[in-house]
């Protein structure tokens, strides 16, 4: 699944905007997917605990992963997998531990409270792509960050010891997952999509297989409802929601792609209240406000600089 944008030079203005308008379909279509996973992995965990839910998410992300380059690839599909090998193993096993992380703080937080924590992967991922990219902030984008930045203090300030465990988890595993997520950004963009995503879910699966046998917690008897939301969430989140933002990587610069993710949190909060029902509070939701206000600001005033440009 070679989603990505040809490596030709000379691009049109034309050309530049249909590249911009193809990655920014994407990556929101990704983070609607991704998001799902707030509700999902939520119900299942009232059910599994999360040896027995991370070792299932991700066998099933997987095998949807490993099956579709089977079928798209047949057995040359492992051949790439150990010839790209060296490239795509830290990725894949930072993105394991990523994982492991944001289940264990899923299963602390309200799903929109989770979605607000994970996002200061935005903050992660724009001083990672000043540092290592050539990007700058303009005055706006900086009031932007301001306001993110306020925004997570008036959702964490709070006595509750579960939120602020599980707040801690959610921003560990937001900057864990940048950097596997700005090393997808760089691999070679002749790796096809659906390899990158098969090797993320098989470290993920190999880090759940070690961490079941280190604890010996695994429940053979799961009730068909958090199976069925295993399987949904591990079609539309390993597999599904990551194919598309790899793809979006090919297509847009990495801090952009990071700011329309961003998006994240109203989906999630919308899921919430359709399927369970949840809201966060009025400190949280104003919490809320701050983010996504700052959300706003730094991808309304960033500069279109190389944003829209396959990637070379």
């Amino acid at each position: 699944m070679n989603t990505g944008p040809s490596n030709s030079s000379g691009n049109s203005s034309a050309t530049d905007a249909d590249h911009h308008a193809r990655g920014a379909f994407l990556a929101l279509v990704s983070t609607a997917l991704v998001a799902s996973n707030y509700i999902t992995a939520k119900v299942a965990l009232q059910s599994l605990n999360l040896e027995t839910f991370f070792l299932l998410w991700f066998a099933a992300g997987s095998a949807l992963a490993v099956g579709h380059q089977l079928v798209k690839m047949r057995l040359r599909c492992f051949t790439e997998l150990v010839h790209h090998g060296r490239a795509l193993l830290p990725m894949a096993a930072l993105g394991a531990v990523s994982n492991l992380l944001f289940f264990a703080g899923v299963g602390l937080l309200d799903p929109a409270i989770s979605a607000i924590c994970y996002r200061t992967e935005l903050i992660f991922a724009v001083l990672l792509g000043m540092l290592t990219l050539g990007e700058r902030l303009n005055r706006m984008e900086w009031c932007g960050f301001a306001l993110v930045v306020a925004g997570l203090v008036v959702i964490y300030y709070r006595g509750d010891a579960t939120l602020g465990l599980g707040s801690l988890v959610m921003v560990v595993s937001a900057l864990i997952g940048v950097v596997s997520n700005w090393l997808a950004k760089r691999t070679d963009p002749g790796v096809e999509v659906g390899l990158m995503v098969a090797a993320r879910c098989l470290g993920s699966l190999a880090l759940a297989a070690v961490y079941v046998l280190a604890t010996g917690r695994f429940d053979v008897n799961v009730p068909p409802l958090p199976l069925a939301m295993v399987a949904l969430g591990a079609l539309l989140g390993p597999f599904l929601s990551f194919v598309c933002y790899f793809a979006a990587l090919r297509y847009m610069d990495f801090s952009k792609v990071s700011i329309l993710r961003n998006s994240e949190p109203v989906f999630a909060a919308v899921y919430g209240l359709i399927f369970l029902g949840s809201l966060p509070g009025g400190r949280q939701l104003a919490g809320c406000a701050l983010v996504l206000a700052g959300v706003v600001l730094v991808a309304v005033f960033r500069p279109e600089t190389r944003a829209g440009r396959p990637t070379s």
